[in-house]
């Protein structure tokens, strides 16, 4: 991992990143953080807890926002600039891959995973009042 014979388009810290980019992992994070918070809260009748395990979820989210950087590798992540785009069927270029908007998907979902995870943070001890009531 540290020799100094790698390859220059390869950072010494791909290797732990690179897993960072994977939807399904991030996903079951959230999830797994999500259940974590509204189980610790019931047990404990105390709502904070939720709040606690939100703050994991708002980290996965950030973690979704920059997959494009864990994706292909730290180097990587910036070398398709410069080629040349295709044309679609109506004349107009295409200057994304379907790789490149793939990982677009992921940043779109990652915002989104932030934005639930900061609610989550924020109020969901307030609506777990609301609901249960303890």
């Amino acid at each position: 991992m540290f020799t100094r014979n790698r390859h220059p388009d390869n950072h010494v810290l791909d290797p732990i990143v690179k897993p960072l980019a994977s939807k399904a992992f991030l996903i079951l994070i959230s999830l797994a953080a999500i259940g974590a918070g509204i189980t610790f809260s019931v047990v404990h009748e105390n709502w904070s807890w939720i709040n606690r395990f939100g703050a994991v979820v708002i980290v996965v989210g950030l973690l979704f926002t920059m997959s494009p950087l864990f994706s292909n590798g730290i180097y990587k992540s910036q070398s398709s600039a410069g080629r040349f785009a295709d044309l679609h069927t109506d004349g107009t270029p295409i200057i994304t891959t379907a790789e490149e908007r793939k990982i677009g998907n992921n940043v779109a979902l990652g915002i989104i995973i932030t934005a639930i995870g900061t609610l989550t943070n924020a109020f969901g001890d307030l609506l777990g009042n609301c609901v249960y009531g303890f």
